[in-house]
């Protein structure tokens, strides 16, 4: 197979342009790129095809958060090269790769491997019933250490295309360092897949010359979990050997160390216990030195909230897969302390900040609250999560009443729509009380649990709510079954409720107020009044859309002269 030749066709090119550009298509460099795409990667493919291609000087720059580290940033016009030859050899080793390897690979990544680890934790020690021994390590400044020979003798068991081979040697050697031939950049794309391939010796050593089940590497970070610290001590004197020898790289002496998981292991960004996740602490410290930071640019004026509101969603998103309940209550309420919404405010991403919104009115939920929630999702019925959490049935519906009112739940999904349909008939007010409705539902078999979940679906509906459940919810029911078949209208509808939103995001009403303010004072709905403020049912919808779509089939007959 010409390998060289399907690097360089402009089909794959264009591909790796696309890959290069994803996430960074503000980027100047990325712009001055796209505006003269054809000629850019022809010229790119000429380069290849004639041997001239010669890669741009590496922009060095220090981290030093969360630990010092040199980044060396290619141009983009390289980084397309990078993911060029990533796309044509990548398939090639992945098959080889062993299953426990989780950096840098496609349905992989930090969250799988952590969940990869306690599994084999819960399975060495037979449910956390025998002792469990986790042998961690890394490689001591592995990147600055891989030896360029060793790795193209490597990459040749599967390449053997020479040209291929001169890409790649030209593409390591534009990094320098004080040894010669040896270090790859950290930050390129096929640093990270030749980081991959390169350990991929010691995996294969690990897996069936020492024959270790319980085996998880993420880069250069690994772990080994036995029931025996002696096996682990023979382990790590193997290990070590074979990669001063085979490899030349040196394991950590002071990260190389065997602990007790009942004391809690770190990887991977968190420490590890038997029944829970922790976030470290040194995390916690850098994302709070960050939040104090972004408070000071907000009140100053050099960023404005919606740019902390990105921020502190990306630290959620990453705590919520520790056990961190209590510690994101808290977050939320510093937050919304530090950073007030004002009536002058103006938002910018709205889906950004709806998923705000849900966070914050989730945290003030109980904590007892969301783990029936959870368990319900689970698909456990209310008889097992009762006998699960050891409460009574009672409360656990008076949970599903809590999460329903708070639209955390949705009623349909719990009684049958025929019995919601006739509690619903019973109820004239939120006021009415649990005895009266069962009074007035004589021949209807339905207990006070479920009468006060339904009453609760209506207070739900009564509820003052920030815009934008209202917005969302008159989207979904109004613009989209009133103009199903005129798309472009709704976009641009849509983009006029965006533009309120930003302009009122901290505004809240009951729904039959905005249902009268939409329709009294704003002109976002282009459609006559009496259309506009008619309502139509999910089933008229059906038979218009039915009606419409076999119009549309029917053949129409033109009389020929």
């Amino acid at each position: 197979m010409d390998l060289y030749s399907l690097l360089c066709s402009y089909e794959n090119l264009e591909l790796a342009f696309r890959k290069a550009r994803r996430g960074k298509t503000l980027k100047p460099y990325v712009i001055e790129f796209e505006e003269k795409l054809d000629e850019n990667l022809r010229t790119l493919q000429q380069e290849l095809l004639f041997h001239t291609y010669r890669p741009k000087p590496l922009e060095t720059f220090i981290l030093r958060d969360p630990k010092t580290r040199k980044i060396s940033k290619s141009a983009f016009r390289d980084r397309i090269i990078h993911h060029a030859i990533c796309n044509i050899i990548e398939p090639l080793f992945d098959k080889c790769f062993i299953f426990d390897s989780y950096a840098n690979r496609i349905g992989k990544g930090t969250f799988k491997a952590i969940q990869r680890f306690e599994y084999f934790a819960q399975k060495v020690s037979r449910g956390f019933t025998r002792p469990c021994f986790v042998f961690k390590t890394d490689i001591r400044h592995y990147f600055e250490t891989v030896d360029h020979k060793i790795l193209l003798s490597i990459l040749q068991r599967k390449i053997d295309d020479r040209r291929l081979l001169w890409l790649i040697k030209i593409i390591l050697r534009n990094y320098k360092t004080g040894h010669h031939e040896k270090g790859m950049p950290l930050g390129n794309l096929t640093s990270q897949f030749f980081a991959n391939v390169y350990l991929n010796e010691l995996d294969q050593y690990v897996k069936h010359t020492l024959k270790t089940k319980y085996y998880i590497r993420y880069v250069d970070d690994f772990v080994i979990l036995d029931n025996y610290s002696k096996k682990l001590d023979y382990y790590r004197d193997r290990i070590d050997e074979f990669c001063r020898k085979r490899l030349a790289l040196q394991l950590h002496p002071d990260k190389s160390k065997i602990h007790h998981f009942k004391n809690g292991v770190g990887f991977l960004g968190m420490r590890l216990y038997q029944h829970c996740r922790r976030i470290k602490k040194k995390n916690v410290s850098r994302f709070e030195r960050k939040l104090l930071q972004l408070k000071n640019d907000c009140q100053n004026g050099n960023i404005i909230r919606e740019k902390a509101v990105e921020h502190f969603e990306g630290w959620l998103a990453y705590i919520t897969n520790a056990n961190t309940f209590k510690y994101r209550k808290h977050l939320v309420r510093q937050f919304n302390q530090f950073f007030p919404l004002t009536p002058k405010a103006e938002i910018k991403n709205i889906a950004k900040y709806q998923n705000f919104i849900k966070t914050s009115e989730q945290a003030t939920h109980q904590f007892s609250v969301q783990k029936t929630l959870l368990l319900w999702k689970k698909g456990k019925g209310i008889k097992e999560i009762a006998e699960l959490r050891g409460i009574k049935e009672a409360t656990v519906w008076q949970h599903f009443a809590n999460l329903i009112e708070y639209n955390q739940l949705s009623l349909w999904k719990i009684l049958p729509k025929e019995k919601i349909e006739s509690i619903l008939a019973g109820i004239h007010s939120e006021r009415d009380t649990l005895k009266d409705i069962k009074a007035k539902l004589q021949n209807i078999p339905a207990s006070y649990d479920e009468i006060n979940c339904a009453l609760a679906y209506v207070k739900s509906k009564n509820r003052a709510k920030n815009i934008l459940y209202h917005v969302n919810w008159y989207q979904k029911v109004h613009c989209l079954r009133k103009c199903y078949f005129d798309k472009k209208q709704r976009n641009e509808c849509s983009g006029k409720f965006d533009t309120f939103i930003s302009r009122n995001p901290s505004l809240k009403m009951k729904r039959k107020d905005f249902i009268a303010f939409f329709n009294d004072h704003l002109s976002i709905c282009v459609l006559p009044n009496k259309e506009k403020e008619s309502y139509i049912s999910w089933k008229q919808f059906q038979q218009a859309k039915k009606l419409f779509l076999k119009k549309k089939k029917e053949p129409t007959f033109k009389i020929l002269p």
